[in-house]
């Protein structure tokens, strides 16, 4: 191993290195076909949240049906295909998605909530 390789392995070594897929997903229909399932879609999501760690779309604003990104806890790339393929907007032909093993390592979640009042702010 160079001396290079030796510094980069020494760097990256504490990094948390939690492996999740991410699915990126694109409309391929127009915004009046998709608006009529937009709260099936969101139910399918609320509902299996234990799946999902992150989620939502990239914000155009005065757009309101773009492209988006799920990051999902996964053992395989097939069960986060599996998740994606039932999800309404893919399962509908709405929408598409291109699915991505990734490497969380380096960053900052600060969260504050305030339960008597169901607030909370990321930091």
């Amino acid at each position: 191993m160079s001396e290079l390789e030796a510094e980069i392995q020494r760097l990256v070594a504490p990094n948390l290195r939690k492996r999740l897929y991410v699915a990126f997903s694109y409309p391929v229909a127009s915004v009046e076909e998709t608006m009529p399932h937009i709260p099936e879609h969101i139910r399918y999501l609320v509902e299996h949240e234990d799946k999902v760690f992150l989620s939502g779309p990239f914000v155009t604003e005065s757009h309101i049906v773009g492209a988006g990104m799920t990051v999902l806890y996964a053992a395989t790339a097939q069960e986060a295909a599996e998740f994606m393929d039932a999800e309404p907007f893919i399962r509908r032909g709405l929408r598409r998605y291109e699915l991505k093993l990734w490497e969380l390592r380096e960053g900052t979640l600060s969260i504050k909530t305030r339960l008597s009042a169901t607030q909370f702010s990321l930091d």
